[in-house]
């Protein structure tokens, strides 16, 4: 799967998890922990579902790669000594259109056709992710945009008085436009450089004013647009998440709620009362649904009730309730690190792993064997070991002894280090510089073998040097290697992966190979 579609459906997984938590809590602390807290909560949500930060060991990075890490294996054992694989190059016999037979035969006994609904999902779903994540970015932008711009040239100057109030609110500390509009259907603050508030072009008297533009700019003061423009971002990136929507409802409404809170903190009985009158009449005047990114005072009637309620209601809190809230507001804190995001494995560690070969070396292959461990991840560590362990020595005065896995960021890679086996003197040129040599030729027919069993595999490097190893890897010793890529594979053969799947036309495609990659 594309490793971008691992993140994002990591995120929105992760962020619906932390979601569901919330809303399972919801009815123990809504009435008792401070709105502004339960709001910070819903922004950490967001946060959680757009932010593709994580370490190793989260939840969601398990989830996704399993065991797919950066890691160094170790291989020891003793072998027999048998004929080198090169010996038998002169034995192979030679095929026509591989390519188009591999092509032709990837979904053969494919009878319900799940494997290439598989691949072509596998192919496309980027694709339609994006598509889908920029229309609903163009949509909104669209609407938004419409929307300000029949606003702009709509709008009307306000009176001095009305003025001088915001003035007052302000005490000339930001610079803030107060504008009356007939299109506005309730008071809205638009803009993050340049912001304005918008009333409906109505009588208010001087309270209610007063209450309205306090209204707005708390939400101005507390930054409120840019967190409504990234409610649109996460939302539209993750428009195929149904439950999204509740989260981005609930953002907004504890958003309102909050504000409320801010706004009636220093506001004796009777003032609070004059506030929730202003929000009703401000609702009873709406005309239409406004958009997402705008600060508006006016929400649904039908969540007005719990709004008046929380005003009524609200209290200082004590000091339980606030050591209670900061609690609350760590663990969901915690929970969103441990929940975590599929990001891969870390750049910089790697793992080492010990693991003892006991078999013997080989100079062919066993597919039916070998095609056991297929596996869709290079980081498979056992499952990749055990391809390795199988494959011949491309020249027996070798070892394989380490593997490193490069998995953090394409192209993934595998390194399989080769030392000598004994104290004897290698006979013969070294390091190898010459093209097409024994060792190259059969480290290149391993190589595909390795394609073939290992879908993500992105290229393959074959390591070699004539003194052994003091137990530790080190990669300066290494003079000679031989790099190869699943696309020059690819190239000549297909889709590689159909190999694992028809194990007797890959091996009339490794008794072709030589003959063909030497060309």
């Amino acid at each position: 799967m594309n490793e971008t579609i691992k993140l994002i459906l990591s995120l929105s997984l992760s962020g619906s998890i932390l979601a569901g938590l919330i809303f399972a809590i919801k009815p123990f602390i809504k009435h008792k922990l401070s709105k502004s807290i339960q709001y910070y909560i819903w922004i950490v949500v967001l946060l959680r579902l757009v932010l593709p930060f994580s370490f190793e060991n989260s939840i969601m990075n398990k989830v996704f790669y399993n065991n797919q890490t950066s890691a160094v294996i170790s291989s020891q054992g003793e072998y027999d000594e048998e004929p080198s694989i090169s010996q038998n190059i002169s034995n192979v016999s030679s095929l026509s259109n591989i390519k188009e037979d591999v092509v032709n035969r990837i979904y053969d006994g494919d009878v319900d056709h799940s494997r290439f609904y598989r691949d072509s999902f596998n192919k496309y779903i980027f694709y339609i992710w994006l598509l889908g994540a920029i229309f609903m970015i163009l949509s909104n932008l669209t609407s938004y945009v419409r929307f300000t711009k029949k606003i702009k040239l709509t709008n009307k100057l306000t009176t001095d008085e009305e003025n001088r109030v915001l003035n007052d609110l302000l005490d000339g500390r930001h610079n803030v436009v107060l504008s009356r509009n007939v299109w506005a259907p309730t008071p809205m603050l638009i803009g993050i450089l340049r912001p304005a508030i918008i009333i409906p072009d109505i009588s208010f008297d001087e309270n209610q004013l007063k209450y309205i533009l306090l209204h707005e700019l708390t939400h101005f003061k507390r930054f409120d647009i840019a967190i409504k423009w990234l409610i649109m971002l996460v939302t539209s990136l993750h428009w195929f998440n149904p439950f999204m929507y509740f989260i981005k409802k609930e953002i907004n409404h504890a958003c309102e709620l909050a504000c409320d809170e801010t706004v009636i903190k220093n506001l004796n009985s009777l003032e609070k009362q004059a506030y929730g009158d202003t929000l009703i009449s401000i609702v009873s005047k709406k005309k239409y649904s406004v958009g997402i990114l705008q600060a508006t005072m006016s929400e649904d009637k039908s969540i007005l009730k719990e709004r008046l309620i929380s005003i009524m209601k609200y209290s200082k809190k004590s000091k339980t309730i606030i050591v209670t809230s900061v609690i609350l507001f760590v663990g969901i804190i915690s929970s969103s690190i441990i929940l975590g995001a599929g990001v891969g494995p870390s750049k910089e560690k790697v793992r080492s792993e010990l693991y003892t070969q006991n078999a013997q070396k080989k100079s062919s292959y066993n597919l039916a064997e070998i095609s056991r461990y297929k596996t869709p991840y290079v980081g498979d560590n056992s499952k990749v070991y055990a391809i390795v362990n199988h494959l011949p020595v491309p020249d027996n005065y070798f070892n394989q002894k380490y593997i490193s896995m490069k998995t953090s960021e394409k192209p993934y890679n595998l390194t399989l280090y080769y030392e000598s086996g004994s104290d004897i003197e290698y006979k013969g040129e070294w390091p190898v510089t010459k093209p097409d040599s024994a060792i190259e030729l059969n480290s290149e027919k391993n190589a595909l073998v390795l394609f073939s069993m290992i879908d993500n595999l992105d290229e393959v490097t074959f390591a070699y040097r004539i003194s052994q190893s003091s137990g530790e890897l080190d990669f300066s010793k290494y003079d000679t290697t031989f790099t190869f890529k699943r696309a020059h594979f690819e190239e000549k053969y297909g889709n590689l992966s159909a190999f694992g799947k028809d194990l007797d036309l890959f091996k009339d495609v490794l008794a072709e190979k030589i003959s063909t990659m030497s060309e």
